[in-house]
């Protein structure tokens, strides 16, 4: 008997017979946002003292709040965060069944992911987040045995750097198959596939996950930051966020019910990050200064660009050396965490704009020592770390530094 009755003629002999082996075996024989509750949030801005009320509306422009009965319509270039006030009720968020990476630094864990005519659906409980299609770049789902476990998939590490079609994983008695195909559709109980010009429905229960093949598109740079909007299950980057009728808006096609809302970053999206603004002038003079005079020892030494194992790209100064950099027009303010890339030795790390005020810091301990510096009409930043108590001192690495505009 054929493996697969319904397309018997897929299952003989023929081209690709493995790929259409692995989906036989899994094959079925086969069927807005509404406005939610009001949102308490807390704006954070560039000068104002922080607003607590219930939002009301977010444009390209400002936002409005309801603020003790009263409108407060706040414009978005004096507003760095806003965050929900209280999450959703019910204790600790379950882990996800499902995790879906996207552009845009999308990625969001659910319930389920659904996929018709041309719009994709996330959901998470009661609520649905609705969105392209072609915004999305894989699915994995996870057992519910495994559901919280942080694992990579042994799948999802199969998947070729550039695969050259569609990939649809499929669970097999032994291991996995990824298959190459056209995915079409997703529905609660299949997966449709375009496979030799055949349409195969695919048992949800077998398949592990699913990989699209989309056309390149320009990476972000890191002078091109986006908002950031943390959700509940997930995070998303866009370039534009609303607030319509309870539930966000982003990019003017992704939306998200009111109720998932955690937190907006508007201030990432007026960012320009430090790693894309080449320095003015460098020094470094290390503690034993011969070590210059040696090929390739004095860009060891010199301030420079690191990007660590798990992190973004960052500066990496050690002492003593200064770094200076023209501030990008219209910045506001100079945002950084300092450090320490060994423990062995104390370090003084210090910044000013233009001849202000200098910042300045003994870093001798674990965690990161914030960095904030008021750049209101300054022209040029001059970031130091100097030796401490006559130690030969160690590398400073300064991360999420940026000019916020």
């Amino acid at each position: 008997m054929s493996c697969c009755p319904v397309i018997t003629m897929s299952c003989g002999v023929g081209l690709r017979t493995a790929a259409r082996t692995a989906l036989c075996w899994a094959v079925l024989a086969v069927g807005g946002i509404a406005a939610g509750p009001d949102v308490q949030v807390r704006v954070d801005g560039t000068t104002a003292a922080p607003l607590q009320g219930v939002l009301r509306s977010i444009d390209r422009e400002a936002l409005e709040l309801i603020v003790d009965g009263e409108s407060r319509r706040v414009p978005l270039a004096g507003v760095r965060t806003l965050t929900a006030v209280a999450g959703a009720e019910g204790g600790p968020v379950p882990p996800a069944a499902v995790e879906v990476v996207g552009d845009g630094g999308l990625t969001i864990g659910g319930d389920d992911l659904r996929w018709e005519e041309g719009r994709a659906t996330i959901v998470r409980g009661t609520a649905a987040i609705d969105l392209p299609i072609e915004r999305l770049r894989r699915a994995a789902w996870r057992p519910a045995a495994d559901a919280a476990g942080a694992d990579i998939p042994d799948w999802l590490a199969a998947v070729p750097a550039e695969p050259a079609a569609d990939l649809v994983a499929v669970t097999q008695p032994e291991g996995f198959e990824l298959v190459e195909c056209a995915i079409t559709a997703i529905s609660p109980i299949a997966v449709t596939v375009m496979l030799d010009g055949e349409r195969i429905p695919v048992n949800r229960r077998k398949v592990l996950g699913l990989v699209w093949v989309r056309p390149p598109v320009a990476k972000a740079t890191p002078a091109t930051g986006a908002t950031q909007v943390s959700i509940v299950g997930g995070t998303l980057g866009a370039s534009t966020v609303e607030w319509r009728d309870g539930g966000l808006v982003l990019d003017g096609e992704i939306r998200v019910p009111g109720e998932m809302l955690r937190s907006i970053d508007f201030a990432a999206g007026r960012t320009v990050a430090l790693v894309a603004v080449e320095p003015e002038t460098t020094s470094s003079e290390p503690f034993f200064g011969g070590l210059t005079a040696i090929d390739g020892l004095a860009s060891f030494f010199a301030p420079r660009i690191v990007t660590p194992a798990e992190g973004q790209p960052a500066w990496l100064m050690r002492p003593k050396a200064t770094a200076t950099w023209r501030v990008p027009d219209d910045s506001r303010r100079f945002h950084a965490r300092a450090v320490r890339v060994a423990a062995t030795s104390a370090v003084v790390v210090w910044a000013r704009a233009d001849d202000g005020a200098e910042w300045r810091q003994r870093l001798d301990g674990a965690g990161a020592i914030p960095i904030e510096i008021d750049l209101h009409d300054a022209r040029r930043l001059t970031i130091g770390v100097e030796f401490a108590d006559g130690g030969v001192g160690v590398p400073v690495r300064f991360d999420d530094a940026g000019f916020e505009k």
